[in-house]
């Protein structure tokens, strides 16, 4: 598994090359004043695991705490992660993009690496994977539907 410093690292390397917008707040991320935010609470699974990790600010990190996101955020949540793997993947080395991409391999269930840059593929990867998580959790105590005001 992979640092909190790890992942910084990973999305700061992607802001190098992309610019990016909070899927959020739509405001442009600065590489320097990013915040990590779990998309599923950390709370409810317990990990920092990469696949479940995308930048935003601070502001809106702190806004969003253990709430579920809206459904509304999940298709640009899976373009950002796509986004952030194929930036990765055309400017790091190959070793290192696997060991960034283990996570996702594994816990959305893609038979390969190199099937995470296609995004149809891992868009249903996260919908099999996130959806049955997001129903559990409501039925814990998590707030669904949560929205950026």
């Amino acid at each position: 598994m992979l640092s909190k410093t790890e992942q910084k690292k990973y999305w700061k390397t992607v802001l190098e090359y992309q610019d990016i917008e909070c899927i959020y707040s739509k405001v442009l991320l600065n590489k320097n004043e990013i915040s990590l935010d779990h998309y599923l609470p950390w709370s409810f699974v317990a990990h920092n695991q990469l696949w479940n990790v995308i930048p935003t600010t601070k502001s809106v990190n702190s806004s969003k705490s253990n709430n579920l996101p809206s459904e509304e955020y999940f298709h640009a949540f899976v373009e950002l992660q796509h986004r952030g793997l194929t930036v990765a993947y055309q400017n790091i080395s190959k070793n290192q993009w696997l060991k960034y991409t283990e996570s996702f391999v594994s816990e959305l269930k893609v038979s390969q690496a190199d099937d995470l840059l296609n995004l149809e593929v891992l868009s249903k990867a996260y919908k099999t994977t996130t959806q049955p998580l997001i129903s559990l959790a409501t039925i814990q105590g998590f707030s669904p539907n949560w929205v950026y005001a």
